[in-house]
Formats: C-alpha cells, sequence, structure tokens
C-alpha cells in the first residue's frame, strides 16, 4: 500500500515538471517517427544509393529501443534530484520504508515504463522479427540500463542543467552497437564491457546463448556498481 503511494507520489512530480513530462512522453511519438522516416526515406535514399537499408533493421531497432532507457534514466535522475533538494531522501532513511525502499519505488517505476515503451516500440516499428522471449528479455536488460543510467545522472549531476549536459555525453555510449561494423578488435572488446554493445548482440543473434549470458552479467555488474554507489554515497548525503 505504500509503494502505490509513493508511485502516484511519482507520477504527481512527473507531471509537475515540464521536462520530466517531455522526457517520459517522447518515446510514445518515436517510434512512429522513425517508421515515417524510413517509409519516406529509404525509397528517396534508394534512388542514389545501392545498398540495401533493411540490412541494417538491426542496428536501427537496437538504437531506438536504447533510447527508451536512455530518456527515462533521466527522468529517474531528475527525481532523485528532487528528493535531494527537497530533503525527501533524508526523511525517508528515518522511516520504515527506508533507504533501500526508495530506491526500489524509483527503480521499479523507470523499469515499469522501459518495459511498456519496449513492446510498444517493437511492435510499432515492425522492423525485425524477434522470439517473444527474447523481446521480453530485452525489456528486462533495458530496464536495468535505464535505472544504471539514472543513478549515473545522479551520483555526478549537482544540479538539473549540469544534469542534462552529463545525459548528452552519456548518450556516447549508443555508438557501441555499430562497432562490429568496424571490424577493429580492440574496440569491439572495449565495447562488451558496456550494456549497449549486448543490446545489439543480442537482437541481432536472436537468442543465442553467449551473447544473452555476457549481456545479462555486463547489465548486473553495471546495475549492482552503480546502487552501491548510489546508496553509499548520495542517498546517505
Amino acid at each position: 500500500m505504500l509503494k502505490l503511494i509513493y508511485f502516484k507520489s511519482d507520477l504527481k512530480q512527473l507531471f509537475r515538471e515540464p521536462m520530466m513530462t517531455l522526457l517520459f512522453f517522447i518515446p510514445i511519438i518515436m517510434a512512429p517517427l522513425f517508421k515515417i522516416i524510413l517509409a519516406l526515406g529509404v525509397p528517396f535514399l534508394q534512388r542514389y544509393v545501392t545498398f540495401s537499408v533493411e540490412a541494417y533493421h538491426n542496428y536501427i531497432l537496437a538504437f531506438v529501443l536504447l533510447m527508451i532507457p536512455a530518456m527515462l534514466g533521466v527522468v529517474m535522475g531528475f527525481m532523485l534530484l528532487d528528493d535531494k533538494d527537497g530533503k525527501i531522501i533524508e526523511l525517508l532513511s528515518v522511516t520504515p520504508f527506508g533507504r533501500n525502499g526508495y530506491l526500489i519505488v524509483r527503480l521499479s517505476f523507470v523499469a515499469m515504463a522501459t518495459l511498456i515503451y519496449t513492446f510498444y516500440t517493437y511492435l510499432v516499428m515492425g522492423l525485425y522479427i524477434l522470439p517473444i522471449l527474447i523481446l521480453f528479455f530485452i525489456g528486462l536488460l533495458l530496464c536495468f540500463y535505464g535505472a544504471s543510467i539514472g543513478m549515473i545522472f545522479f551520483n555526478l549531476a549537482t544540479d538539473k542543467v549540469k544534469g542534462l549536459t552529463y545525459a548528452k555525453g552519456l548518450n556516447v555510449m549508443l555508438f557501441f552497437i555499430l562497432v562490429d561494423l568496424l571490424h577493429i578488435p580492440w574496440l569491439t572488446f572495449l565495447a562488451g564491457f558496456f550494456p549497449t554493445y549486448w543490446i545489439y548482440r543480442i537482437i541481432e543473434n536472436k537468442g543465442t546463448t553467449i551473447p544473452i549470458v555476457f549481456g545479462l552479467t555486463v547489465h548486473i555488474v553495471w546495475f549492482i556498481i552503480l546502487l552501491w554507489i548510489t546508496d553509499k554515497r548520495k542517498i546517505s548525503i
């Protein structure tokens, strides 16, 4: 019951801040927008180039899916900063709900939205066929990734303006979905330490064991490390 109350509070907080509201709802228009761009742009491009865009649908799908937790993670970071500035975190830390309960609610809110948007985006875009279990697994990994982005945002930023700058920098990780196109071994090895690379690999391999195992491991390691840092260094302040 208490968690439901905090969930409703999150919704109110979301709609009070225009930037958070915008970032939260952009994924609704992002999928159809990309679909329209592909529908109109691809025939135009193929008048001048000979390569097939369909060969890159897996990259496009990975990019659009990863944009969802990238934006929702920033929303979570905004909420954490608001709660820190409003001393809400300090108040909750002395209640039975506690810091851990607070973090669970924050992470759950972003995770549920990420999972819903993942299925929505996949269905709307219709670019690439994935088994339903693999799609659900990718959605879970994106939940971990969104939470990680939110905690990085919170740990680095002292205010929302700086936070937006850091958020743009974090989007550099999206580059790692393209490293296989470059055929540079050391860069591929480096990309393996980042969650974004494994989202693409899982989509590309449609359920092969190795990408699933490595992808899950990398996402969990990032999440646990950042959760520990957030809990011990920031939430306690």
